[in-house]
């Protein structure tokens, strides 16, 4: 059975010194023209140091190296960027070398929540019962003004008709768009959080829904 360092020699019989570029077989310790130590593929994989990845090849590389390991692309000092371990298992998001006009763009965050101009995710879109059920306390307190201003309606300019069409249309829009501008009205830790609160308001809206209902009930039929 073979062994990783095996694989590795099958797979590509050559490498390249990563200080002076040259090409060196990779059974060699060290590089025949400067004698610096040759980095083989597992060395690089195993470190827990900060990492570059060479936009030729894709393959993961020191940070201080000059030239990649793997083809030998020599890494230009102007485009050189360093990559965290913890973000080592995307080689696209900082890729560089002397051959790329510009860096690949980082992967945009998911969590975007509290920007106006957001793309909202996918996993949260959808209809919001406590946006359509007390959207003016549910506002208040997801950074929707929209939903706060429908109190408003309640002003005596507006007559019962207008007032109960308008209520009914906002609210319709609110549930149906809830979510997405909740989403842009304040920062949230993540979508889980987001919506977890968003279940717990759901909750607090039944509950005051069924309240309102015991308390008009009772009204209506006063006890003799």
């Amino acid at each position: 059975m073979q062994n990783d360092s095996d694989k590795i020699i099958l797979d590509n019989p050559n490498i390249f010194c990563t200080h002076c570029g040259v090409k060196n077989s990779n059974e060699n310790y060290g590089c025949t023209r400067c004698g610096e130590k040759l980095i083989k593929k597992l060395d690089v994989e195993k470190t827990s140091l900060n990492k570059i990845v060479c936009n030729k090849c894709e393959k993961f590389d020191y940070a201080n190296s000059f030239y990649c390991w793997s083809c030998g692309c020599e890494y230009s000092s102007q485009n050189k960027e360093l990559i965290s371990p913890s973000l080592s298992e995307e080689p696209k998001i900082n890729v560089v070398s002397e051959n790329s006009n510009q860096p690949i763009p980082p992967v945009s965050k998911t969590n975007n929540s509290g920007d106006k101009k957001s793309v909202v995710p996918k996993e949260i879109k959808g209809w919001n019962w406590a946006a359509f059920l007390i959207p003016p306390l549910w506002g208040l307190f997801s950074g929707v003004p929209l939903a706060i201003l429908m109190l408003a309606l309640y002003l005596p300019i507006f007559s019962d008709g207008m007032r109960v069409l308008a209520l009914i249309g906002c609210s319709l829009f609110l549930g149906l768009r809830g979510n997405e501008l909740a989403w842009r009205g304040k920062k949230w830790k993540s979508i889980e959080h987001f919506k977890n609160v968003q279940k717990k308001w759901l909750s607090w809206a039944v509950a005051l829904n069924i309240l309102y209902i015991i308390i008009i009930l009772y009204t209506g039929n006063p006890s003799n």
